[in-house]
């Protein structure tokens, strides 16, 4: 199984919040996710430091729904291994 560099998002398009160490953005301004995996049909992006220099693959982990189970979001986490400090990416669905 080999990691694929799906889509590259830079991290200034994020917001970004320290205290809770999470990126965040609307899914039409990310414009959707691509395949992180060459034997798999998980999703995800590529998330690419305010420098264009570190890039972390990240894949959707969990899903953020409603009441009624229709999806509000998505929870994505960089791919193992990662070795640097912990974050989240939720990108909601507007």
């Amino acid at each position: 199984m080999s990691v694929l560099r799906p889509k590259p998002v830079s991290a200034t398009r994020f917001l970004w919040s320290p205290e809770t160490r999470v990126y965040s953005i609307d899914m039409s301004e990310l414009g959707g996710f691509g395949r992180v995996y060459d034997d798999a049909c998980d999703e995800g992006l590529t998330l690419v430091d305010r420098y264009g220099i570190r890039e972390i693959v990240c894949v959707v982990e969990d899903h953020i729904l409603d009441r009624e189970r229709e999806i509000q979001g998505w929870v994505l986490k960089p791919v193992r291994p990662y070795k640097g400090p912990p974050f989240t990416i939720k990108v909601f669905n507007d």
